[in-house]
């Protein structure tokens, strides 16, 4: 958990640096595993964690009617209301899971994990607000711990940046069984939000009034450009 908190931590420096206040939203899949074994379907966890990825753009209902056609029993909708119902602070929502999820060892270990991160988090004293966001998948299956994504508070738009623990995704490669956490930033979905709130100096506008040229190798049109640029009359 020591690397995903320092990713975390990565992450909030960098957008505090930038003037931007975003929410760092935080899942683990083995926790979504445990929610499929809950309501008694753990073959459909892709399925699951697709629909309610989207369960904050298109709402409960549409969740379940999107699970609804992919299979998940009208009793496994009904269990998993009390799990869309979670609410609380990041340890509350992770006791509250804990009591839904006792009898999944997989959802166990992964609110271990959660719970290890949270105290990490904590205690390095974030700019940025963190939260636990038992929806959050990311659509993506080769995440196999911790899940983040983060989004902007000021600008409605997508994830600005995300990523995750994706155990042995190097073995797709040939190269088995090691380890990995990362992040990206999106940074046409950065500048974006960043053009939208006006955080960009209007001195960063300016146009070239310095260039450095080493011709020394090129043909002789090319000197007598570096000499134009040097006294000034071309910066083209």
């Amino acid at each position: 958990m020591l690397n995903e908190a320092d990713l975390i931590q990565i992450t909030d420096e960098v957008f505090t640096r930038l003037g931007l206040r975003v929410k760092i939203k935080l899942n683990n899949r083995k926790i979504l595993a445990g929610i499929a074994e809950y309501i008694g379907q753990p073959d459909k966890i892709t399925d699951i964690t697709v629909a309610i990825d989207k369960l904050d753009k298109i709402g409960i209902e549409a969740v379940n009617q999107e699970l609804q056609l992919k299979g998940v029993s009208v009793q496994g909708l009904y269990k998993l209301d009390p799990v869309f119902a979670i609410s609380g602070s990041n340890m509350e929502k992770l006791e509250q899971l804990k009591k839904l999820l006792q009898d999944s060892n997989t959802g166990l270990k992964g609110i271990e994990e959660a719970e290890m991160l949270v105290r990490l988090i904590d205690s390095l004293h974030l700019h940025s607000e963190t939260e636990i966001d038992i929806s959050l998948a990311r659509g993506l299956n080769y995440y196999t711990g911790t899940i983040i994504e983060v989004k902007a508070l000021d600008a409605e738009i997508g994830s600005m940046c995300g990523g995750g623990r994706y155990d042995d995704l190097t073995g797709i490669f040939g190269l088995k069984d090691i380890s990995g956490v990362g992040i990206s930033f999106g940074a046409d979905r950065i500048y974006d939000v960043m053009l939208q709130l006006n955080k960009f100096d209007v001195a960063s506008e300016a146009s070239c009034k310095v260039l450095f040229a080493n011709y020394a190798r090129t043909r002789p049109a090319l000197h007598a450009f570096a000499a134009q640029v040097a006294s000034g009359r071309n910066c083209g």
